[in-house]
């Protein structure tokens, strides 16, 4: 029988992070990976591997890109060109990193992770101190 806080957790960390990642337009792994990997653990709930986290987090973001894609649909902010070019490359790449994901350790994975998260942090940064310093320039 499935614990009702281990629920509750889970439903929250998915609700929170989906959240995070539609009001800032980020990928949500970059919130749920570590949300999922670290928070049931501290509170005695669940420990779960890499490759488990991976695979909640992939389901998560295919709920929360589609409540984002509405949002944004509405508001008029879709590049349908982009989309197009971007979507059989994208769905490609999932599957080849889904099972691929079967050679790479725990450790490996969490490296990765990491080294992306890190580079998506610095490249928000850097963008946004650019688009700033570009419109001052106007």
């Amino acid at each position: 029988m499935i614990d009702l806080a281990f629920i509750i957790s889970i439903f929250l960390i998915g609700f929170i992070g989906s959240y995070i990642s539609g009001m800032v337009g980020v990928g949500g792994s970059i919130i749920k990976y570590p949300m999922l990997l670290y928070l049931p653990p501290l509170f005695g709930l669940a420990t779960f591997s890499a490759h488990e986290v991976s695979g909640i987090s992939a389901i998560q973001v295919f709920f929360a890109t589609i409540g984002g894609v509405w949002a944004y649909r509405k508001g008029g902010y879709l590049n349908k060109t982009l989309i197009i070019y971007m979507g059989s490359a994208i769905l490609i790449g999932s599957f080849v990193g889904g099972y691929g994901s079967k050679l790479i350790s725990e450790d490996g994975i969490n490296l990765i992770y990491g080294i992306l998260a890190l580079i998506a942090a610095i490249m928000m940064f850097i963008l946004k101190r650019g688009l700033i310093m570009f419109q001052w320039i106007k």
